[in-house]
């Protein structure tokens, strides 16, 4: 394996878990509180008033809370790379480490959502 194709493996590897383990249940609970299909009783309560919001205004909410989460993880991505001097990520892949700032150019864009972009959501979100 190259060491190119080393570091896009490693730094989707990185990716896939940010998406599965925080993307996809942001916008998963986030969802389900629109729609009111929540089991947790507490915001069930708290949001109810989405009951009375039609479908176009459920879909443009859902659209906001994407765009603010994926703006969210770009903003804290953002701040890893600006901080590299103090904040470090780490991967150790067999008896190797690696820099997730140093082997990703620019790491917030790897969570690229717009149309012609290949990034992370559109690899790995099950949404």
């Amino acid at each position: 394996m190259s060491d190119s194709d080393k570091t896009e493996e490693i730094v989707d590897y990185f990716g896939e878990c940010v998406i599965e383990e925080v993307y996809d249940p942001a916008l998963f609970g986030a969802n389900s509180i629109i729609d009111l299909t929540t089991k947790n009783s507490i915001d069930q309560k708290n949001y109810s008033v989405f009951s009375s919001f039609t479908e176009e205004q459920k879909e443009k909410l859902k659209e906001l809370m994407k765009i603010t989460t994926v703006d969210i993880i770009y903003r804290f991505l953002e701040m890893i790379e600006e901080h590299d001097d103090e904040f470090k990520i780490v991967i150790e892949k067999g008896e190797e480490t690696y820099s997730l700032t140093d082997i990703s150019e620019k790491m917030g864009s790897e969570i690229a959502d717009a149309e012609d972009e290949e990034g992370w959501i559109r690899k790995f979100s099950e949404l």
